[in-house]
């Protein structure tokens, strides 16, 4: 039977690697969007070839790794703080191993939008995560003894090479799954899109060099300031999308307006930023109506767009 994870303890949370070193209570509002779960002893929780979304931590118990069949010798047994299924959220490819309880476990799920906007929030997370993401490696190398042939394009197909930011393709799936999850639980879900102004004549004059540093910079300032619930994505050449769980329209026009006021100071690092321009931009904001689906939300959030775009730019609309 599944759980939420906030009545979890500082104590059991930090002895999960991903949060070693982490302010606890500064992430702690994340837990509600997790759950804690039991497998039974001899549990499958991923097979190969799986699509998977969800890192899992183990709270207690631990989990065996098999690479052909579950009859195989494990190649790794995984314990307490340990975190199973990151490797195919992070690289977008299905499972490529058997995990299975070893005796009865406990697991923390996190879905993956709220592991990268942890990421994105908490050096000390994507410094551990980096650490962790290291040793497995490390582990894989002393085990396999052949190469493993790897699509590049379809690896990094989900990711903007630019901002580092998700990209369109991944954020709609995301959007998706959001509405389906509102629409069931009745809660309240919102989307803000940013476009910046004039963004064409801003790269003729300017040029295109400086246009991408200028998308680099509104793209960290929008990250920096955006709650760890909170997902944002390059949506476009010059658009990105922001969707923000469990946010009414007041809420969303609030962050939106937050946001918008911290983007007046980004600015690109260049030799000379006092004689290089910085753009405007526009926000429509919307929330998730009735019998709404991701479809009708985004529209819904571009016809705001049109009308902050209407009046001149450089403003925010509902």
């Amino acid at each position: 039977m599944e759980e939420t994870a906030n009545s979890l303890d500082k104590t059991t949370i930090e002895r999960i690697h991903l949060f070693q070193s982490v302010d606890i209570e500064s992430i702690r509002g994340i837990f509600g969007y997790c759950a804690v779960f039991p497998l039974k002893a001899g549990e499958v929780l991923l097979t190969p070839g799986q699509h998977n979304q969800t890192v899992f931590f183990i709270l207690s118990g631990g989990m065996r790794i098999h690479l052909d069949t579950l009859g195989s010798e494990a190649i790794a047994v995984l314990g307490p703080g340990e975190s199973v299924g990151e490797m195919s959220v992070i690289d977008l490819q299905p499972t490529s191993a058997y995990a299975v309880a070893d005796v009865d476990t406990l697991l923390l799920s996190m879905d993956e939008d709220i592991l990268w906007s942890l990421v994105r929030a908490s050096h000390a997370i994507a410094c551990n995560l980096l650490f962790y993401l290291t040793k497995r490696l490390r582990h894989a190398d002393r085990i396999l003894s052949g190469g493993v042939s790897i699509d590049r394009e379809k690896t990094y197909g989900h990711m903007d090479a630019l901002t580092g930011l998700p990209n369109r393709e991944w954020f709609c799936d995301l959007l998706a799954r959001h509405c389906q999850r509102a629409a069931f639980s009745g809660s309240p879900l919102s989307l803000i899109l940013v476009d910046v102004d004039r963004f064409k004549a801003f790269n003729d004059q300017y040029g295109r060099a400086y246009g991408d540093r200028m998308l680099y910079a509104l793209a960290y300032a929008m990250t920096t300031h955006l709650r760890p619930t909170e997902v944002i994505a390059r949506f476009g050449g010059d658009d990105f999308a922001i969707l923000l769980p469990d946010t009414d329209m007041a809420a969303a026009r609030t962050a939106a307006v937050r946001i918008y006021e911290n983007l007046k100071e980004a600015t690109p690092i260049v030799q000379y930023p006092e004689t290089m321009g910085r753009p405007t931009v526009s926000m429509g904001v919307a929330d998730l109506g009735p019998g709404q689906d991701a479809g009708a939300l985004l529209a819904s959030a571009e016809l705001a767009l049109s009308r902050a775009q209407e009046k001149g730019g450089d403003s925010v609309s509902e």
